[in-house]
């Protein structure tokens, strides 16, 4: 595979011109990076990151714009282009869309959505140093990646299979109801605060059909959750979840335990 199609592999975009491949010395840390300096095409410049829509000129073509992609082996791997602004009808001036970046981003999309699933199943300390990055950053990409490939509308689709729960937080002065798609294992909805009033807001955000369309829901024993799975949906089942069942069977055993203990103790009894 010739470097100029292994470029563009790696960036996951076609339409390009690869005017040059060099290594450089990076100014600040001073360690080799390899920088991939390419040109758009004609047709896909000026448009806008918003609409997408083709463009009028803005302002000269002389500003440069560098993103951070998955790394070239060992070495950091640098994408270039000249990225103007343009004037959108709709939009007002803009920097010129980017396909292989999201809007206002230092980043790839490859690089980023890479960051995203590793911060969603490893601590976010050990993804900024896998990727060398900072920790904030190691966010900062989840929330574009959720923004432009997960976008909120998308989780309340075809819901089935959900969880309930409450948690506390600031040594318990404060509470958070959470939602989770069991199918995805995605938390879809977070509120401060837990209550009946708490959960209806999650919902009447759903439509009737999202309800009725709900088959099991997996909470703990408070009523309020009952009442309210009994309100919106009429065709799910309510399940008390694994993690509650064995917590009380365990509270249970270690009562009788304590009881059986201050039986013996007060009638002096001997196994």
């Amino acid at each position: 595979m010739k470097t100029n199609q292994l470029i563009k592999t790696v960036i996951g975009y076609d339409k390009i011109k690869v005017i040059d491949f060099v290594e450089e010395i990076e100014p600040y840390k001073g360690e080799k990076i390899f920088v991939a300096k390419v040109e758009l095409y004609k047709d896909e410049q000026y448009r806008c990151p918003k609409c997408g829509q083709k463009c009028i000129k803005y302002d000269r073509a002389d500003n440069v714009k560098r993103h951070r992609s998955l790394d070239w082996g060992k070495q950091r791997f640098y994408v270039e282009t000249i990225n103007p602004r343009c004037r959108c009808p709709e939009h007002g001036v803009l920097k010129s869309r980017i396909p292989w970046a999201f809007p206002d981003s230092d980043y790839t999309k490859a690089f980023e959505v890479r960051v995203a699933y590793g911060a969603a199943k490893l601590p976010t300390n050990y993804v900024s140093r896998e990727y060398r990055i900072k920790w904030a950053t190691v966010g900062s990409c989840v929330k574009r990646v959720q923004e432009n490939i997960f976008p909120v509308e998308n989780r309340f689709r075809k819901l089935r299979k959900i969880a309930i729960d409450e948690t506390s937080y600031k040594k318990g002065y404060k509470y958070l109801t959470t939602v989770q798609d069991l199918e995805t294992g995605e938390i879809i909805w977070a509120f401060d605060g837990y209550g009946k009033e708490v959960l209806t807001l999650f919902f009447s955000s759903l439509s009737e059909e999202q309800c009725k369309g709900i088959e099991y829901v997996v909470a703990d024993g408070a009523r309020w959750i009952t009442s309210c799975v009994e309100e919106f949906c009429p065709n799910a089942v309510r399940c008390i979840d694994p993690f509650h069942v064995v917590q009380w069977a365990n509270e249970t055993l270690d009562e009788v335990r304590r009881r059986l203990g201050n039986d013996i103790k007060k009638n002096d009894l001997r196994c």
